[in-house]
């Protein structure tokens, strides 16, 4: 804060700052705090005297004592943190509210109002998200209708176990959609599902807009996780910059092994992902202006079907790839990509041990048998490779486990996925590429 006439003038920016730092430190006393309470000597340590055993105890003890105050400090930090960032998130909210008073008494500008789930302009704009909403929400209402219609003869004549249980999967996600107003803009209920949501607002003020795009076995029984996955990063930033699109709007792969290596599929669905960021990018220029910061992520499968959409001129500003299968069929260095993508910005991170190791860089017989992904994300000229490896505890993921696992909220993956959309703190140390040494001399260094 800074003094003025009459009072103080607030940087929101400086408060976010100083969040940021204060959350670090605390990430710092919380690794150090870990290693001292996972800190075991036997009383053999200190020799054989009769005193060895008064010795140890002092020592754990000392350890101990030590352990308790970094957790003190820990809280105390978190405290602070928390505080810094909901006063900076209501120092701008409160600006955002200035300007729409002022924006709304210019009626040549009108502003988005309460009742459109959209987030676009008043009444006498129905922009083409809010008609897009407006009619898939009669498309699930029928689809909800018909679904429980399913469930019933099912239920009736004996029906298989799974085909019941991804009937109730599907009218859960149907009620929810209905119950609390979310905004579909795209659904097509025949197959597997295809879908895309908007989790946020594109308005005055938005400045992150994240396009996800998952991977194999992306389906309507699984969807809602990708949707939950969107809100716990939309939810995160109090400033309420942020929207996220959750893109399932193709056909997936659904079996690993079999289909997890063809390139088809995202052949397929590049040109709709490209066209769908073309209407993205149009949704942000007329409804919340310049200065929108785009960030495709692609997950698993997902990353080489962006990577394949970048090939056909992706409007994205930035372009991260999670758990990879790779940049795209054919895609191998930056001169496979068109001038257009020359300004983006590409990060990528990939769990240790993560199976999806198998998939990237493969070329040879795949590419010729019009199989495999192109080139290993992590290795990718320019790209900037990020941690991954700890959950929400500290605790090490890697393996199979882990390729969903770097989703969850409070991971180190997660926090960089967070990152990278709002421009926030990153890291780019640990093991991040999933190497056995680096493993293997993490777990030495804590006696795992």
């Amino acid at each position: 804060m800074a003094s003025s006439a009459g009072g103080y003038r607030v940087a929101p920016a400086r408060l976010e700052a100083a969040a940021a730092e204060l959350e670090q430190r605390a990430g710092v006393l919380k690794i150090a705090q870990t290693a001292l309470a996972g800190e075991n000597v036997p009383a053999t340590a200190f020799g054989q005297v009769s005193a060895s055993s008064a010795a140890s105890a002092t020592y754990t003890k000392t350890i101990k004592d030590v352990a308790g105050k970094l957790d003190g400090q820990i809280t105390k930090a978190t405290v602070i943190h928390q505080g810094l960032t909901a006063a900076g998130g209501g120092y701008r909210r409160a600006d955002v509210q200035v300007a729409a008073s002022y924006r709304a008494l210019m009626p040549e500008n009108p502003l988005p109002k309460a009742g459109n789930p959209a987030g676009v302009g008043g009444a006498a704009d129905t922009g083409q998200w809010a008609t897009a909403i407006a009619e898939n929400r009669t498309k699930v209402s029928d689809a909800l209708t018909s679904e429980r219609e399913r469930l019933a003869n099912l239920l009736a004549n004996g029906g298989k176990a799974d085909d019941i249980a991804n009937a109730r999967t599907r009218i859960a996600l149907y009620e929810d959609i209905l119950a609390n107003d979310r905004q579909i803009l795209r659904f097509d209920p025949s197959g597997n599902g295809r879908i895309a949501e908007l989790v946020g607002r594109i308005e005055p003020g938005t400045r992150n807009v994240g396009l996800f795009v998952p991977g194999v076995n992306t389906s309507f029984q699984n969807f809602q996780s990708y949707a939950d996955l969107g809100k716990s990063l939309v939810a995160a930033d109090a400033t309420g910059r942020t929207a996220m699109v959750v893109w399932a709007d193709g056909v997936f792969p659904q079996n690993v092994v079999i289909e997890g290596p063809a390139a088809h599929y995202a052949q397929t669905m590049a040109p709709d992902l490209k066209a769908f960021g073309d209407e993205l990018r149009g949704q942000i220029d007329s409804h919340a202006g310049p200065g929108v910061v785009v960030t495709a992520v692609g997950h698993s499968y997902g990353g080489a079907t962006v990577g394949l959409a970048e090939q056909l001129g992706l409007k994205a500003d930035q372009v991260l790839h999670v758990e990879s299968a790779g940049m795209g069929h054919g895609i191998w260095s930056p001169s496979d990509l068109p001038a257009s993508q020359a300004g983006v910005q590409r990060y990528s991170m990939t769990a240790p041990f993560d199976p999806i190791v198998v998939a990237q860089g493969n070329a040879g017989l795949f590419e010729w048998l019009g199989a495999g992904h192109g080139a290993d994300p992590d290795r990718f000229p320019g790209v900037v490779e990020l941690e991954t490896g700890r959950d929400a505890n500290g605790d090490l993921q890697w393996g199979f486990d882990s390729h969903s696992g770097v989703l969850k909220p409070g991971s180190d993956s997660w926090n960089n996925i967070y990152g990278v959309i709002t421009g926030g703190p990153l890291t780019h140390e640990g093991f991040t590429s999933g190497s056995l040494g680096e493993m293997v001399v993490e777990g030495v260094g804590r006696g795992l």
